[in-house]
């Protein structure tokens, strides 16, 4: 049963993407007392998220995450999670911060959230700076568990689409970056998550080569996807996009037999989908069936 601080913080998460200011308030005069050493990184998760990337509030943020630092609940873990926020926030502000105490892994962590928070303020080759400086310590780790390679993947699946939606406005560079975020996503989610998360990265891939024109590429990618919810009995939420990602993918390829095929698969898993998530698809239903005979 949900706690009234889990309440609080779920609610908080609803709102903030349009209310930042008013849950920024919220979070410094409202906040339930936390009941576990992990509601109370989850605070300061939301602390940094809201006061980084929404507000560009970094002094603010780093304050909040120092009075958390006293807590009778702060223990080991607490104190990496409020050390790793404060230094992702520093980072983000200014470029450097002090991180000498720190272990390899928290090093790779701050880099990943300050990517995150650069990306989340439209600074997107500070971004990439940062999240490239994050795999590249990764990758010169002997080892690395799932709780290292999750903040890289999620910075890094963010910047796919970040620089996926930029279309024809996209540079030869920042599609290039593209593919490379794209890639790492999914090498990256392999370590950190489950089959879901590789699926729903292969779904990225096939996008980001169908935006950049490499429509046999695409195909392999989609058809990953699309493969990977049959083995795993996968939901029709997962199924629509797996049919949608081949077919744009076949589209792209010319193959007008092939796509008319994967869309009406997709108008078929609609049809399944529960209300809200119809809502989620409709559009990109009606996108898909645009794309003609």
């Amino acid at each position: 049963m949900a706690t009234s601080f889990d309440t609080f913080l779920q609610q908080a998460w609803v709102d903030h993407a349009d209310h930042a200011e008013a849950v920024a308030l919220r979070l410094r005069s409202e906040t339930p007392t936390p009941e576990s050493g992990q509601q109370l990184g989850a605070l300061a998760q939301i602390v940094v998220h809201v006061c980084g990337e929404h507000l560009g509030a970094f002094a603010d943020g780093r304050w909040r995450l120092a009075a958390l630092a006293g807590h009778p609940l702060a223990d080991t873990t607490v104190q990496a999670t409020l050390r790793v926020g404060t230094a992702a926030l520093t980072l983000a502000e200014s470029g450097q911060a002090e991180r000498q105490s720190f272990t390899p892994e928290e090093v790779i962590r701050s880099d990943a959230s300050a990517a995150a928070i650069c990306l989340g303020r439209k600074e997107t080759g500070r971004a990439m700076a940062f999240l490239g400086a994050a795999r590249e310590r990764l990758a010169a780790l002997p080892s690395a568990g799932a709780a290292i390679h999750r903040p890289v993947a999620i910075a890094c699946n963010n910047l796919t689409w970040e620089l996926h939606g930029r279309g024809d406005a996209r540079s030869a560079e920042g599609t290039e970056a593209m593919l490379d975020a794209a890639a790492a996503s999914k090498l990256h989610w392999s370590h950190a998550g489950t089959w879901l998360e590789v699926e729903r990265a292969d779904y990225g891939l096939a996008l980001c080569h169908v935006s950049a024109g490499n429509a046999e590429q695409a195909v392999e990618f989609a058809q990953q996807c699309l493969a990977s919810c049959e083995q795993h009995d996968a939901s029709p939420y997962e199924h629509f996009f797996a049919h949608e990602a081949l077919a744009r993918a076949l589209h792209a390829c010319g193959d007008a037999a092939g796509r008319a095929l994967h869309v009406a698969a997709a108008e078929a898993e609609f049809a399944k989908l529960a209300a809200k998530d119809q809502d989620r698809c409709r559009e990109a239903l009606a996108n898909l069936k645009a794309l003609g005979p």
